[in-house]
Formats: structure tokens, C-alpha cells, sequence
């Protein structure tokens, strides 16, 4: 006769021990899995069934109400059974709050009270152990593309692993708006949102309609549902739009963040639906321009046409000029990077290469926060977030430069940074006093006793640095050389720029 399964989640192998042991030799009751943390629970639910799940409440990383919230994810109807120390009441009430079905606590735990708690369950519940040899599932998760066949999944059939026969099928292709913080590490942070995702779906669907889920390399979820009692067209996709509407509100909800999902058509055949799902994959590979958070309809898709251009020679060379020169690139140089790109219209893996060749030549290779950025910049899949987590990076490098530098008070770092920003455009001191509420005397003297230098010489040198690094380029014109430095006459820019390189533009041109 089949035994009722069990699973214990406890930190304190004393008492996991204790229950197993209150446990053995019962008629009716087995433990089938024992674990000393939440984390390598929740993966072992994810692929395995239990009729029982026994868990304490507090325990390190993840306390019992959070693994209780992500269990009812994963298995619904699960009954949970809380363990709790005497002064832990207050765990034992938040359990109850969030679908707990009992509870014990440690100090008052012998084999009377255990079992008596399982029966209360047990009929509460009405659970009765299944003697079957084999669980037919109706949802199947595959890791490895190659099963993602219909030979591969007509096999898992004919081996029960699912329950999938003949009938109608449509595909969904599901793309996480990927977008990361600095603590963590984009491809564990991608494999759990796969991995909630998939808890999602299951949850939505149930057991009414059979699915197949395939999770690709990028990190992306085909699925794969079968309509077997289903001959409505517009109803099957009118349940395919309910569906893909209702994942995207949960995944918000969940996991904070917004995905991009593309939604196929109806096939009668198995083979045409999982060629569809192939081509659904292709459609979210332009969300890298068009952006995320869309539902897309395969008919009306028109995929984007990829540029094989190269980022010119002249703007690599301007900004390695910026970074010898003055250790940071120039914050309009990086946007003219990343402006020729989206221009270009430059496939994901190329954006990927070029961005991580200007780590290499901006970021010092042993910069523990530049090796986190590059491993962030592999993940992105969005050219706006990836191109906001460079600038800001860079801005903050630029800024910390200039501090290391410097070391100025706080009221000039200010007038430091707002010259940075705005060097281009007709700026003044008693502009910069005004924006920092500040007296204009009082700032004219602190800033010459600090930098040694008036403002008018200060904010010359930056715009003759920034004249520079565009005649490093040999391609820019002069009228735009002398706009874009913040100057507004040739004559003007011409003394400045000998005053302060003691050359004329054209001799400092000829001498690089």
C-alpha cells in the first residue's frame, strides 16, 4: 500500500532527526525528503511531489511566511504543517495568515501529537495516497533544446512522463525584462525568475489544459499548450490572451518586473506549433530596440531589419584620448557610441561585444565593480537598460575622478560637476551661484583659492579638453569642433585654444 509523503524544512538537523524518527516504521506515514534550508527545498518541490510538507519557521536567509508564500506558488493546494519554537508565536500567526493548514511546536512534539496533527490534515484535506506506479503529469519542463522536438515529446508520451495526446496546440514565447541591481549575479537572478515563471504558469493552468515548457539558453520559456476536448479557434485564443494577460499582471505582482511575450497561432499539428515556437523566440530578439513590456501577436509581427556596421575607428581613438587624458571618456563621446548603434541598428551580439571592448578600454581590468557591470552588460536584452547602466556607471567613475583628483570642498565639487554638464551651452558663474543658492562673491573667491584658477580659465580648459578629443578624430568639422566645445566664435576658440596647448588646432592635429 502506498504511504502518505512527507517533507520536513528545518535549520536544526536535531530535530528533523526527531521527526523522522517519530516517523519510522509508521504504516500510513513516510518521509520522502528532509532539508536544512528553504532554498534547496523550493527546488526539489519544483520537480517532485509530496502529499505533506512539514517546516519550521524560522530559519537563516528565509524565514517560514516568505517560503510559505513561494511554496503556494509552486503547489497551491500543498498542506503545510508549521513547526515552531515556544517564543516564536508570532511566525506561528503570520504561517496561519498565509494558508498554513496546522501547526506544532517543538518543545510539546512526541508521536501522539505528530500524528494526531497528520490525521487532522489528512481528513481535512481528504488526501489519499495514489497507487500508482506512475504520475501522470500534465505539465513537463524541459532544460535541454535538443527533447524540445516532436519526437522528443511524442517519446515522453509513449513513457508517461506527460499527458499530452493528440488535439489542437498553440505556443507562447516568454522573455523576462532582464534588468539588474548591482548585488546580484544576472544568471543565478535569471534561473530564478525562470524558475518562478514557471511556478506561475503551473499555477494559472492547473490541470485543465496539458503544457510543455522549454527554457532556452538566453534564458527565455517556450511554451507549448494542448487543447485535446477543444475545436473553437476563437476560443482557444481567447484563452491564449487571458492567459498571457494574466502571467504578465502575476509576474509583475511576484517578481517586479515586466516581460515581453509573443503568442502564436492555433495548429492542429504538433510539429507546425513547435516550429512557430522557434519563430516566436526569433520575434523576441527585437524587444533589444523596440523595448520591453508588449504582448505581440506572431501574424502581425514584423521583424526588424540588423545593421553590420562598425563603430567608427575615429570614435574608438577620441575615447581613449578622454581616458588618457582625463580618466573617464566624456559623457556626450559615450553617447555618440551608443547612438551610432541604435542608428545602426547592430545586432544583440555585436551591441554585447562593443560594450564590453569599451569596459576594456575604460574600466581598469582589476575594478571588482567593472567585472560586475561586464557580467551585467552579457544579460541585458534591452538596449535602453543596458545603455542606462553604463552611463550611470560612467558617470559615476567620471565623478569619482574628479574627486580623487581634486579633493575640493563640497560647494566647488558642485560648480565642478555642473561645468561638466553643461560646458556646451552659454554658462556663466553667477548662473552656477544661482542653481547653488549661493553668493556669487563668496563663490568667485573659494573657487579661485581652491582650483588656483578663475572660473572663465576653468571652464576654458574643459572646453578646450573636450576640443581636443574631437580633433583626435580627424573626421569632425571645424564649425562643429567649436559648437560642441561650448564655444560660440571662430576667433574666440582659436586664442583660447593657443593660450591654453600654446598650438593652433591645426598644429595640434599635425603633431598627434
Amino acid at each position: 500500500m502506498e504511504k502518505i509523503k512527507l517533507a520536513i524544512i528545518d535549520d536544526e538537523l536535531i530535530s528533523r532527526n526527531m521527526i523522522k524518527k517519530l516517523i519510522q516504521g509508521n504504516e500510513q506515514y513516510e518521509v520522502a525528503a528532509d532539508f536544512a534550508d528553504g532554498k534547496s527545498a523550493v527546488e526539489w518541490l519544483r520537480c517532485n511531489e509530496i502529499d505533506i510538507l512539514l517546516c519550521d519557521m524560522q530559519m537563516p536567509e528565509m524565514n517560514g511566511v516568505d517560503l510559505l508564500r513561494i511554496i503556494h506558488v509552486i503547489h497551491e493546494y500543498l498542506p503545510v504543517i508549521v513547526i515552531s519554537g515556544f517564543d516564536n508565536f508570532d511566525y506561528v500567526r503570520g504561517s496561519l495568515v498565509n494558508g498554513a493548514a496546522n501547526y506544532l511546536l517543538k518543545h510539546e512534539l512526541t508521536e501522539k501529537s505528530l500524528l494526531q496533527v497528520l490525521e487532522q490534515v489528512r481528513e481535512k484535506y481528504h488526501i489519499v495516497p495514489e497507487e500508482k506506479a506512475v504520475c501522470r503529469r500534465t505539465g513537463y519542463c524541459i532544460y535541454d533544446r535538443k527533447d524540445y522536438t516532436k519526437e522528443g515529446i511524442e517519446k515522453m508520451v509513449r513513457e508517461q512522463k506527460i499527458q499530452f495526446g493528440a488535439g489542437n496546440y498553440a505556443s507562447l514565447a516568454i522573455s523576462p525584462d532582464y534588468r539588474f541591481s548591482e548585488r546580484v549575479n544576472p544568471e543565478e537572478f535569471k534561473r530564478d525568475v525562470c524558475s518562478t515563471i514557471m511556478d506561475i504558469l503551473a499555477q494559472i493552468l492547473g490541470t485543465e489544459y496539458p503544457f510543455i515548457i522549454c527554457q532556452t539558453k538566453k534564458f527565455h520559456l517556450l511554451v507549448l499548450l494542448c487543447f485535446q476536448e477543444v475545436n473553437s479557434t476563437l476560443y482557444m485564443m481567447n484563452i491564449m490572451k487571458k492567459l498571457t494577460t494574466r502571467l504578465q499582471k502575476q509576474i509583475i505582482r511576484i517578481l517586479d518586473l515586466t516581460s515581453t511575450i509573443a503568442m502564436g497561432i492555433v495548429h492542429t499539428g504538433l510539429g507546425n506549433a513547435l516550429a512557430e515556437s522557434e519563430e516566436l523566440d526569433e520575434i523576441l530578439e527585437d524587444k533589444l530596440y523596440l523595448g520591453g513590456n508588449r504582448l505581440i501577436s506572431a501574424p502581425l509581427a514584423r521583424k526588424i531589419t540588423y545593421g553590420n556596421g562598425e563603430i567608427p575607428a575615429a570614435l574608438w581613438k577620441q575615447m581613449e584620448f578622454e581616458k588618457k587624458n582625463q580618466g573617464v571618456a566624456e559623457m556626450s563621446t559615450l553617447n555618440e557610441f551608443f547612438d551610432f548603434m541604435e542608428k545602426e541598428r547592430l545586432p544583440h551580439k555585436r551591441v554585447t561585444e562593443c560594450c564590453l571592448e569599451l569596459m576594456r578600454l575604460l574600466c581598469p581590468e582589476e575594478a571588482a565593480e567593472c567585472k560586475k557591470l561586464s557580467e551585467r552588460i552579457k544579460g541585458y536584452e534591452i538596449f535602453e537598460l543596458l545603455r542606462e547602466d553604463i552611463m550611470d556607471f560612467m558617470n559615476r567613475e567620471r565623478i569619482l575622478q574628479e574627486k580623487k583628483k581634486y579633493r575640493y570642498s563640497p560647494l566647488v565639487n558642485q560648480v565642478i560637476e555642473f561645468v561638466g554638464k553643461n560646458y556646451q551651452e552659454d554658462i556663466s558663474l553667477e548662473m552656477c551661484a544661482a542653481q547653488l543658492d549661493s553668493s556669487y562673491t563668496h563663490l568667485s573667491r573659494a573657487f579661485k583659492q581652491e582650483t588656483g584658477m578663475r572660473f572663465v580659465e576653468y571652464l576654458n580648459r574643459q572646453r578646450v579638453s573636450k576640443a581636443e578629443s574631437l580633433l583626435i578624430r580627424g573626421e569632425v568639422p571645424m564649425k562643429e569642433i567649436v559648437e560642441r566645445s561650448g564655444f560660440r566664435n571662430y576667433n574666440y576658440f582659436f586664442k583660447v585654444f593657443k593660450e591654453i596647448t600654446g598650438m593652433k588646432p591645426g598644429e595640434f592635429v599635425a603633431k598627434i
